[in-house]
This record gives structure tokens, C-alpha cells and sequence, in this order.
């Protein structure tokens, strides 16, 4: 990490930076949030089963429970994702600096609105 935060200031004091799209730089801001806030994704997926199991069913625990363990798994993967982000910042790899994990970070769809829970009522 020190040695990625050592080149950012030489690329960027030397303008190398400019032979790179300001989606590099993008990129590299993506991933250092994304591994910075990952664990936001366990309340954020435990919150959506919580209110999505109260409107199904009594057993809205058991929703809470499979909304810590699905946010488990998200913080992984958006950890994930940061630091493929971190690493390949330079390059366009997915085409055109693509995040792996949709949304782009953590806090772009809390669940707010009944529309975004992740199960809809019938």
C-alpha cells in the first residue's frame, strides 16, 4: 500500500497521470472506498432482510440472521472488488474501468425505499 501511495505522487507530480484516463483515477478512488467501507455491507443486507421478513413473515429473525450472513459474504466481495480495483487501476480491464460488483459502492442503494428491498411482496 505504502509503495502504491509513493507512485500515485510520483505519476501524479511527474504527469504521467494525464497518459491515463480520468477513469483510472476513478478507479482507483472506487477501490480504496470500496475496501475502506465493505462492512458497511453487513447492517446495510441485514437492515433489508429485517424489514423484507417483517412484511413476509413472524419469523423476521431468521431474515435478520440470513441478512448478516448475506452481508458477510458482500463485504467480501466488495473487499474483493476494491482491491482488484487498487491493483489494476492503470489498465482498462473490464472494458472501459468497469466496477466488478454492482452498485459502484456500498451506499448507492441503502434501503430506504420499500422498492429497493431485495424481495418484493406479491
Amino acid at each position: 500500500m505504502k509503495n502504491l501511495i509513493i507512485l500515485t505522487i510520483i505519476f501524479s507530480l511527474t504527469g504521467v497521470s494525464k497518459v491515463f484516463a480520468e477513469s483510472a483515477g476513478n478507479k482507483l478512488t472506487r477501490g480504496v472506498v470500496n475496501v475502506v467501507t465493505a462492512s458497511v455491507e453487513i447492517p446495510k443486507q441485514t437492515r433489508a432482510y429485517w424489514i423484507e421478513g417483517a412484511h413476509i413473515t413472524d419469523h423476521f429473525l431468521v431474515w435478520a440472521a440470513s441478512g448478516a450472513v448475506w452481508g458477510m459474504v458482500q463485504t467480501v466481495k466488495r473487499t474483493a472488488s476494491g482491491l482488484w480495483d487498487i491493483v489494476s487501476f492503470p489498465f482498462a480491464k473490464p472494458q472501459d474501468y468497469a466496477p466488478l460488483l454492482k452498485p459502484d459502492y456500498v451506499f448507492e442503494d441503502w434501503p430506504s425505499d420499500p422498492d429497493v428491498f431485495i424481495f418484493k411482496r406479491k
